[in-house]
């Protein structure tokens, strides 16, 4: 076991050193770094929060809650800096897909269809 999670320690390294994980460590660190882009982001998310909890339940949702939300997609949108950072976490999402889905099919043998 202590050989496997060295290896694994090793390849959260590499991983790292990725240029994808390098852009989203920067795209964090840029977020962190706007108190404007965190809050922004933070009410929003919020904001989303609420209506889907309002939709869920079946509750009417207000047209200024409908408003608040659009105004705040806008600049969610026009935030280069949130732009910059969902770019990022794709980027980032992507190759960790495709380093879990090559653990799986290693893990299960090479005669094993890759997922789907």
């Amino acid at each position: 076991m202590d050989d496997i999670l060295e290896l694994a320690s090793r390849l959260g390294r590499r991983i790292a050193d990725e240029p994808r994980a390098k852009r989203m460590v920067a795209a964090r660190a840029a977020l962190d770094a706007s108190l404007v882009d965190r809050r922004l982001l933070s009410e929003f998310e919020d904001v989303q929060g609420r209506l889907y909890e309002l939709e869920s339940s079946g509750k009417p949702i207000e047209p200024e809650d409908k408003r608040r939300f659009v105004e705040l997609q806008q600049k969610v949108i026009q935030s280069s800096v949130i732009k910059d950072l969902l770019k990022a976490q794709a980027d980032f999402l992507e190759l960790m897909t495709l380093v879990s889905q090559r653990i799986e099919v290693e893990a299960q043998g090479p005669d094993t269809p890759p997922p789907t």
